[in-house]
């Protein structure tokens, strides 16, 4: 169901969360797709929200009270709403935002049709990011005593955000799951593969083959070798 950031999380005194970046899957997936040279990857998001399920209990986590699936989109297209409408049925709530709401700020004083796409000549398109929204949700779930969030993305912009999260509150606790090859490079360089790291890592490449329909990447030397390039909340 579509619902505001702040009524996505059920107002109870531990609050165990997962937080699922969908523009962020949906660059991996495309980024897996050319190195793969395939027409088409996709997450399975039943799936997914079914291992995130399994990496709770194998870690020793309280199961999610809600898993909040972030979707940027354009109210005009219908395979956007079928989307929405997938997540849905998968068991994620959905926070659905205007996509150009989204769009990464270009340099001050800049325009930006002196980046982006204009007229006839096909240039790269704006940048989409949710990081924002995901740091605000942090922000409401930081004010409770136990809280037990996985957030799925590779965004690096998330990273002092979650680490304070992790750092002001001894009893909380908060996870990092994403694609290890797929993560912005800089997650690596803070330690997060390290098990003493605040934050902790599950690796979804580790059950690539069953979240991205038959994709697996262990096996895969073309997709080691790429990198993604992109950069419900109300019951909070």
């Amino acid at each position: 169901m579509n619902r505001p950031l702040t009524s996505s999380i059920p107002k109870q005194p531990q609050q165990n969360v997962n937080l699922v970046d969908c523009n962020s899957l949906l660059e991996v997936g495309d980024a897996i797709a050319a190195a793969e040279q395939l027409d088409r990857v996709q997450i399975e998001y039943a799936k997914l929200f079914e291992r995130l399920r399994a990496e709770r209990a194998r870690d020793y986590w309280l199961p999610a009270n809600v898993s909040i699936a972030l979707v940027s989109t354009n109210d005009e297209s219908e395979g956007q709403q079928r989307f929405t409408a997938m997540l849905s049925k998968s068991g994620f709530d959905t926070d659905v935002s205007f996509y150009r709401d989204n769009y990464v700020s270009v340099p001050a004083g800049r325009q930006p049709a002196d980046f982006y796409e204009q007229g006839k000549e096909r240039r790269q398109r704006p940048l989409i990011s949710l990081a924002s929204r995901l740091t605000y949700a942090l922000g409401l779930l930081a004010r409770y005593d136990e809280p037990q969030v996985i957030v799925v993305s590779h965004a690096f912009e998330l990273y002092w955000p979650m680490l304070n999260f992790a750092q002001r509150n001894q009893r909380a606790r908060v996870a990092l799951a994403y694609f290890s090859n797929f993560l912005d490079s800089r997650w690596k360089q803070t330690g997060i593969f390290e098990d003493s790291f605040p934050i902790k890592f599950f690796n979804l490449e580790e059950n690539s083959a069953e979240l991205l329909g038959g994709v697996d990447l262990r096996g895969s030397a073309r997709s080691r070798n790429v990198r993604s390039t992109g950069s419900g909340l109300s019951r909070l």
